[in-house]
């Protein structure tokens, strides 16, 4: 009688669903202390671990037909002797005493308890536990005892549980990083990261390893397939796990486009067109020329700002450099240099001095040479590289 009075008194502050996911919560012990005083107010453990025990004798866990007392497991897995857990998770044990005649003034746990584990050696109460993330694996045998009287006196009663802890999942470990590479600008790449670990999510963001302020939209797999791009890029992937994280190295994509990405930004992918030694505009140029001197392919071009003349026994060359850019051009820069023969045969072509590998900008450049008695030849060459 006294029991089902208690029950009532109990129930109009804790409903029974609020108590079963109470027990059955694996946050951790203070956290469902805190969770409990939102219905009752302030309390001590022991009078939560007391008021939990109250309920589940309501729910009918309580052995009320023998009257034989007992010491049941009802979380985490309730009724069984076993104990399952895993290393690195969180671990709350929970039992009570049913059948006694009195309740239990202190509890004891004995034998081995697994590190990381700890009693909550409640006070007066049907109910005990031990909480905890368990860092080692193993099997573990604990003696429970409930004691009649306080400070472990009296008439007691013993159980034996087994804790089963398993291995955890390890943190991701990545053994490739995404690495750099080049692309074109009209074409894509992928890049690629190689992880160890289990049940590991992936996200790919753009920018410097460790920034997170740009996430890549839909970016979760190992796999990261980027472009086209118009400008260099960079990319890391955060991968996670319950047991951690871990950030890859930056993988720098740089944008380096050839003839082929620009022949195929001026034509399209018709391949009779993308020949580099057809001229599309008849004006005596290849398409491949066009591209080199920076020249439209698709209109003739007439160069009318290189100019050569003799003035007071000088010889005066002068000419227009273009920069390298727009459509087929990323990464790219035009170089310019001057040469000079006296026959002009093969190997007779010497570089003028301070004329070599004139990066072009769009500058003016400008050669006066003393006119000598013997014949004197000139030629410029047009380069396109990578940018340095």
């Amino acid at each position: 009688m006294q029991i089902n009075n208690k029950i009532s008194l109990y129930g109009k502050h804790l409903p029974k669903a609020g108590l079963t996911s109470l027990l059955l919560n694996k946050g951790a012990a203070t956290h469902f202390i805190t969770y409990e005083s939102h219905f009752v107010g302030s309390a001590a453990i022991t009078q939560i671990v007391k008021w939990s025990s109250v309920a589940v004798a309501g729910l009918g866990t309580y052995d009320a037909v023998s009257g034989a007392t007992q010491i049941t497991q009802i979380a985490p897995s309730s009724g069984s002797s076993t104990v399952p857990a895993k290393a690195g998770e969180l671990l709350n044990l929970v039992y009570q005493i049913t059948g006694a005649p009195h309740r239990p003034r202190s509890w004891e746990v004995s034998g081995q308890i697994p590190p990381g584990v700890t009693h909550l050696n409640t006070k007066n109460s049907n109910t005990d536990g031990l909480t905890g993330i368990p860092t080692s694996p193993g099997t573990y045998k604990v003696f429970v005892t409930a004691y009649k009287g306080s400070n472990l006196n009296g008439y007691s009663y013993t159980k034996t549980f087994t804790i089963e802890v398993t291995p955890g999942s390890e943190p991701p470990v990545i053994s490739n990083h995404p690495l750099d590479t080049k692309v074109t600008s009209v074409n894509e790449t992928t890049l690629e990261v190689e992880v160890t670990g289990e049940n590991v999510e992936y996200q790919w963001y753009k920018g410097e390893s460790g920034v997170t302020s740009a996430p890549v939209d839909g970016a979760n797999d190992k796999f990261l397939k980027i472009g086209p791009l118009k400008e260099d890029s960079k990319y890391w992937v955060k991968i996670s796990n319950d047991s951690g994280s871990v950030n890859s190295q930056t993988a720098n994509v740089k944008v380096v486009d050839n003839y082929t990405s620009w022949a195929e930004q001026q034509f399209g992918l018709a391949a009779e067109l993308n020949d580099p030694k057809e001229d599309n505009d008849g004006d005596g140029l290849t398409n491949e020329y066009e591209y080199l001197i920076g020249s439209s392919p698709v209109e003739q071009s007439l160069d009318s700002e290189t100019e050569i003349s003799i003035e007071d026994s000088l010889i005066k060359l002068s000419f227009m450099t273009k920069s390298a850019q727009g459509d087929g051009y990323a990464g790219l820069e035009r170089i310019y240099s001057v040469e000079e023969s006296n026959d002009i045969s093969t190997n007779s072509w010497k570089a003028v001095p301070g004329y070599q590998n004139v990066v072009g900008n769009g500058q003016k450049i400008s050669l006066s040479k003393a006119i000598n008695d013997g014949k004197k030849y000139y030629r410029l060459k047009v380069n396109i590289r990578e940018k340095s």
